[in-house]
């Protein structure tokens, strides 16, 4: 074989598999900020860190290999079978990635009591999905979907959501007590806390709030907002009175 050419795959191989193993990142990205955590899921939940996690393997560690099983005096048929394994590598550890991202990607902003919740996959305890009601018995993979999760009002369930709750798991995270965000609209409106709260108590939350009232046609005054619980941020929902729909979400802490 041309000498040259067997310089050269110290050099064009890494480099071949870089633009590969960016494409394929690139394919991940869309799957997992446009379908598992769409806009402002990712930076409320781990979804950016995950994702990076992943890319950084994916990106650096696979082509860091092959530059380092390109040597020029291997026969081509070695180097084959040698990139064969690091791309198998490669792919299982993508899938292994993926895998965790999955499970860690929001399926449910539910109202709870007081306030609205990011539920995700991982907190979900599947075995408990038959208890649902048969609209809730999968979860979904399609981004986050609103709902509501009701107090238990039977005694023997009042005290076991209570041990529960002391072992961290709320009701929003129990599938018995999932209920359509809709049928709840009343009992959200009640505790929804008026816009005008939010800016006087953060003034700089005023531009935020009137881009959010711009986009559906309404005053910053008739908006309500809830605080909303998630991983990594301290973010509040603004409500829709009309319907009580979430119209938007701005960076702030809503328990005050």
């Amino acid at each position: 074989m041309n000498m040259g050419l067997l310089r050269s795959r110290r050099v064009v191989a890494p480099m071949l598999h870089l633009l590969g193993s960016m494409g394929v990142a690139a394919l991940v990205s869309v799957l997992v900020f446009v379908v598992w955590y769409p806009s402002p899921y990712a930076s409320l939940t781990a979804g950016v860190s995950l994702f990076l996690l992943l890319v950084s393997v994916d990106v650096v560690l696979g082509p860091t290999l092959t530059a380092v099983a390109a040597d020029p005096a291997k026969p081509a048929k070695v180097f084959r079978r040698d990139l064969a394994v690091i791309v198998a590598l490669q792919l299982a550890g993508l899938a292994y990635g993926l895998y965790n991202i999955s499970l860690g990607r929001p399926v449910y902003l539910a109202f709870e009591v007081d306030r609205m919740r990011v539920v995700t996959a991982a907190e979900v305890d599947e075995s408990t999905l038959p208890e649902a009601l048969p609209e809730f018995r999968t979860l979904p993979w399609s981004g986050p979907k609103l709902i509501a999760a009701v107090r238990p009002t039977k005694p023997d369930e009042v005290l076991r959501s209570i041990d529960l709750a002391l072992a961290g798991i709320d009701i929003s995270m129990l599938p018995s007590q999932w209920r359509d965000y809709a049928s709840q609209k009343d009992a959200i409106l009640r505790v929804a806390r008026p816009a005008t709260e939010l800016q006087s108590h953060y003034p700089d939350a005023g531009p935020g709030l009137a881009n959010v009232a711009a986009k559906v046609g309404k005053s910053p005054t008739e908006l309500r907002f809830l605080p909303v619980i998630a991983r990594n941020s301290n973010t509040v929902a603004v409500i829709d009175p009309a319907n009580a729909g979430v119209v938007g979400f701005l960076p702030f802490d809503g328990f005050f």
